[in-house]
């Protein structure tokens, strides 16, 4: 699949006001419980994959990276929509069996809901790092949080990692103290230190110093090497 679907794909989600998603890797639609792990994948990098692959061993379920056109905090920067969802393709070549997704919706609860909507057969849970968990639980990003939070736990869970400087018991812990009503509906898993330790951020520093980065699949180096979508002085 080349720019130009995965473009035309991502204008109809974006034009679409209520929540909704749509699968690239198949044309099958998903059924059954599935893990998802929402970002912005700029780029995608080890940690992501691993974090999916972890999730979905805990719950038995079907990994899927959820590109998010919109995000609560930040612009679009870096490469180009379609060019993550490429990059995401791609890094199936290199063993990993992620399904690929995208969906319009910023909030967790959204994305969940949009792809309920898109396949109705299919379980979402939410696999989540330490900043999106927090983020979950931010008053600002809801009208009435504990209404809103309370309907959707009911239903779902959430599954969270242990990322960056964060261990898992920093993890358990915030939880116990902000987010004690839910904990239960929380599922915890561990990443090696050496995945936990790997972000985007320093994938895009390597990158835009030139040195193609080893914190990525294979195959998404590769591309990088042909389009340096974050060197210094690339628009």
């Amino acid at each position: 699949m080349d720019d130009g679907p995965l473009a035309d794909a991502i204008a109809r989600l974006e034009s679409t006001p209520a929540p909704a998603a749509a699968r690239f890797d198949a044309p099958e639609p998903l059924a059954g419980p599935v893990a998802f792990l929402p970002a912005a994948f700029n780029p995608p990098t080890i940690a992501h994959l691993r974090l999916l692959e972890r999730a979905a061993e805990t719950v038995s379920a079907t990994p899927a990276a959820l590109l998010t056109t919109r995000n609560v905090d930040k612009g679009v920067t870096g490469a180009p929509l379609p060019a993550r969802l490429e990059m995401l393709l791609a890094a199936r070549r290199d063993g990993y069996r992620h399904a690929v997704l995208a969906a319009n919706a910023a909030r967790i609860i959204d994305q969940v809901a949009a792809l309920e909507s898109a396949f109705p057969a299919a379980d979402p849970t939410p696999v989540v790092g330490f900043d999106t968990l927090v983020r979950l639980f931010d008053p600002r990003y809801y009208t009435s949080i504990t209404a809103e939070l309370d309907r959707f736990f009911e239903r779902r869970r959430v599954i969270a990692a242990n990322r960056g400087p964060h261990a898992l018991e920093a993890v358990a812990e915030w939880l116990r103290t902000n987010a004690r009503d839910y904990a239960d509906r929380v599922i915890l898993v561990e990443l090696e230190p050496e995945a936990a330790a790997i972000s985007s951020t320093r994938a895009r520093e390597l990158a835009a110093a030139g040195i193609l980065p080893d914190l990525v699949p294979p195959a998404v180096r590769a591309i990088l090497a042909e389009r340096p979508y974050y060197r210094a002085g690339q628009p």
